[in-house]
């Protein structure tokens, strides 16, 4: 049996510009994040139906909310999208086309009101019914924006049409489409909404501090190829000798990103703490804690072009107040020694691509 209910669909737009000249695995990272986010955001009752590739499906059965408690939900779920993105952009250590480019990706919301069925398929329950199709229908429309609000007139009929007490400005149009017919809307564009969005505070920079034991190699392969293939989580199996296993937080590269790494039935948590990216010279630092040894140290690698496909890395470690003697720490040196003559050939390998 239909039942009536109000369709939310979320979505998010520059996804597709944003996955095909970006790298898949940080863009995927990025994606996954923004979409949980979007999910966590939703606090009104809403139904999660599934994940549609760059957007999420609500629905909500009942008697509608009211007109400014659905835009509200809407408005608070683009502030935490767009809040997110500006701590990437503010944190990321990465210099990949996907965490540069991740403030390019906004929101858009189709709203509609209208019946559904639900059905069961496996141990899922999904929505069906002519007026889920007229809501992916209006995904694709005349509005000269790719951030909006679109509100159907079955919804505005249901929770109230645009008046002098909406924060937002509306205009009014129609979309004609094939076997639905013309959909008459409202809609606000969240341009100027997204500027007033109050930017995060900036993070507090941990400085890391040199230690007395420096490792160094020269890697035939220009800085920023070694830049990145050090600070990327997912490639460090390639490189890190011993290692069983890395954990990793799904988020993209950055500032407070931990990682396990299993290593020879120990585990090491790394944190990134700091980091400056230049052409020419740039570092980045990271907090090893080993738990079963009682040891924090710092890790800090430094970069520095030699020439455009040379690069000498310096791998400065301050033990802090270590426990380890003399012995232990020179048996660590050796064994970050032999990762960076394994680093230097896995750059190496990558030939000039």
């Amino acid at each position: 049996m239909a039942e009536s209910a109000t369709i939310l669909i979320p979505d998010i737009s520059g996804f597709t510009e944003f996955t095909s000249v970006t790298e898949i695995d940080h863009s995927a990272h990025i994606i996954s994040e923004l979409l949980e986010l979007i999910v966590d955001s939703n606090d009104t009752g809403f139904t999660l139906a599934e994940i549609e590739g760059d957007a999420v499906l609500f629905y909500r059965k009942g008697e509608p909310m009211d007109r400014k408690t659905l835009l509200d939900q809407c408005l608070r779920i683009f502030r935490n999208f767009h809040q997110r993105l500006m701590v990437i952009e503010r944190d990321t250590v990465c210099q990949c086309g996907a965490c540069q480019t991740a403030s390019g990706l906004t929101l858009k919301f189709i709203i509609h009101q209208g019946d559904i069925k639900e059905i069961k398929v496996a141990h899922f329950i999904k929505a069906t019914g002519i007026d889920m199709i007229v809501a992916h229908r209006l995904l694709k429309n005349n509005i000269s924006s790719n951030e909006y609000i679109l509100i159907t007139e079955p919804c505005c009929d249901a929770i109230g049409h645009a008046d002098e007490t909406d924060a937002l400005s509306w205009d009014h149009t129609t979309a004609d489409y094939v076997a639905v017919g013309r959909i008459n809307f409202e809609y606000s564009i969240l341009t100027d909404y997204r500027g007033s969005i109050p930017k995060p505070p900036a993070r507090e920079r941990f400085v890391a501090v040199d230690g007395d034991e420096n490792l160094t190699v020269t890697i035939n392969a220009p800085l920023r190829r070694v830049y990145q293939t050090v600070i990327d989580v997912d490639k460090r199996k390639h490189w890190l000798l011993g290692v069983d296993r890395i954990n990793r937080e799904l988020t993209s590269e950055r500032i407070g990103m931990q990682h396990n790494c299993q290593f020879m039935g120990m585990t090491l948590v790394n944190t990134a703490i700091d980091h400056e990216f230049g052409e020419e010279r740039a570092h980045y630092a990271e907090r090893v804690e080993m738990p079963d040894l009682n040891v924090i140290l710092t890790g800090n690698y430094k970069f520095k072009a030699i020439t455009p496909n040379q690069t000498q890395l310096v791998y400065n470690v301050n033990w802090l107040d270590s426990p380890l003697d003399d012995e232990q720490k020179a048996g660590m040196a050796q064994g970050a020694m032999a990762n960076l003559e394994s680093l230097k050939t896995f750059c190496e390998s990558m030939g000039s691509a």
